[in-house]
């Protein structure tokens, strides 16, 4: 830390050692000056003195061919490399700098200077925080242009974010059968909210997977989110409209409740399931979610057919501020179940995606469908919630312009069937190079060391008459 002995010791110095030159005429009388090796110098209390309370931290860059160091200009500004506002002092063969506090009149004066090649103000630079390796390829993809190649069911992938909140404060509904709430990629974070049955417990794996892309360690987007299990399908994976109606009314309420708390960024709704068909009272309630400010993002569907015919996707697209999403495989193509049409708002990584499972803490699974791809979605919303709250933390609308917005453009192939040719996106490119990914999930397995995950696995199909 320098201290108030530095200035006084600075001061003494500039009194002793410099003795002005006799003035030669009155126009020299008007700015005392001092000379430093041949450098015409300003007083102690000329333009570029010490000022904190009017100043920015600049770098200023000096020309080489025009002054020998760095030191030599702090002494033409009548300062010194130990003066409080003068942070960092760096010559080498190439180029000198001198990192300092300037006013914006020394800063006018310095940008004058012929020694002085360019002056800047500071600015906060952010690294790719690559916090995790070896996961499912699906988060590689989702923060890279590169993509990601190779086996999908490896974990040989990167996933790069620059904000470490990763959701953290943002409420995500998981509106499906149930999460096991006690899975260790979870943390503590998941909690049980509504059920229309006597149990919560998610006896289907469907609704424990999804949150496991939303939330989870390891396999999740924003895996400081908050999981709460809203359960409106049974242990078949299936249910009714009724009784997803009371779902998403529970969760209006505890949205408001929660609203107060200090900690509350913002609400999400991520429903992986849709209707054979379209049902009015569903889509009211899932508008009225977003008029209270809450974001919903909703599974396109596997039919391979229009999004526009089944409810909830067909809020999608420009009918309302809902995100429908596709599927895409890791080549970027269309999966072919996955339904297309103007109401999907965009595409998401949907196959062989590796996540928990209901069976026991430690049990992992493979899935496919639109349902996978919409878990990912809801992660990089709430990840661009809690990275700027006041924005888009209550704000459908605004979340999802700016969704729509980092999306990767033009980069999914297959049939889009009308499709807006986006693939979602956190923003951050890793610039992970592409690579091939070998190795079975027997052989790398072993590896899952951050959660103790067992290797036990379990097969299940995902063709149920409700869920996607």
């Amino acid at each position: 830390m320098r201290t108030s002995f530095a200035l006084a010791a600075l001061a003494a110095s500039c009194a002793n050692a410099l003795a002005a030159p006799a003035p030669q005429d009155a126009e020299a009388l008007a700015t005392p000056e001092e000379t430093v090796d041949g450098l015409i110098g300003l007083s102690k209390n000329a333009t570029c003195a010490h000022d904190p309370n009017n100043s920015k931290e600049v770098v200023v860059m000096l020309d080489k061919d025009e002054i020998p160091e760095a030191k030599a200009l702090l002494a033409k500004l009548g300062r010194q490399a130990d003066d409080d506002g003068v942070f960092n002092v760096m010559d080498n063969p190439q180029w000198s700098a001198i990192v300092m506090h300037a006013t914006p009149e020394c800063i006018s004066y310095l940008e004058d200077l012929t020694e002085v090649k360019l002056v800047d103000e500071t600015a906060e630079i952010k690294s790719f925080v690559t916090q995790k390796t070896g996961v499912p390829w699906g988060l590689q993809r989702i923060s890279n242009e590169a993509g990601a190649t190779g086996d999908p069911s490896g974990q040989d992938f990167t996933y790069s974010f620059d904000d470490t909140n990763l959701g953290a404060g943002v409420d995500v509904y998981v509106v499906d059968t149930g999460v096991r709430v006690s899975h260790a990629v979870f943390g503590g974070r998941a909690t049980e909210g509504f059920s229309f049955a006597d149990t919560a417990v998610d006896g289907d794996g469907h609704g424990t997977h999804v949150a496991g892309s939303v939330a989870g360690a390891k396999f999740g987007v924003a895996q400081n989110a908050n999981i709460i299990a809203v359960k409106v399908l049974g242990d078949d994976g299936a249910g009714s409209s009724s009784d997803t109606i009371a779902g998403m009314n529970w969760v209006l309420n505890n949205h408001e409740k929660r609203k107060n708390d200090q900690d509350f960024v913002g609400s999400i709704m991520s429903m992986s399931w849709g209707l054979q068909g379209t049902a009015g009272s569903v889509d009211q309630a899932i508008l009225s979610a977003l008029s209270a400010g809450i974001h919903v993002s909703v599974a396109a569907g596997n039919d391979g057919a229009d999004a526009c015919g089944t409810t909830p996707a067909n809020l999608g697209g420009a009918n309302s501020d809902v995100v429908t999403v596709g599927s895409v495989n890791i080549n970027n193509e269309v999966s072919s179940f996955s339904n297309i049409g103007q109401c999907v708002d965009i595409f998401a990584p949907g196959e062989q995606i590796l996540s928990a499972w209901s069976t026991g803490d430690n049990v992992i699974n493979f899935l496919s469908g639109t349902s996978m791809a919409t878990p990912q979605n809801s992660g990089v919303m709430a990840y661009l919630m809690a990275q700027n709250p006041a924005e888009f933390g209550q704000n459908p609308k605004a979340l999802k312009a700016e969704l729509l917005k980092i999306a990767r453009q033009d980069v999914v192939t297959g049939s889009l069937g009308g499709s807006p040719n986006l693939l979602l996106s956190n923003g951050v490119n890793g610039a992970v190079q592409k690579r091939s990914v070998t190795g079975s999930p027997a052989s790398w397995a072993k590896n899952m060391v951050d959660n103790e995950l067992t290797t036990r696995w379990v097969v299940t199909s995902d063709d149920s008459p409700l869920r996607f």
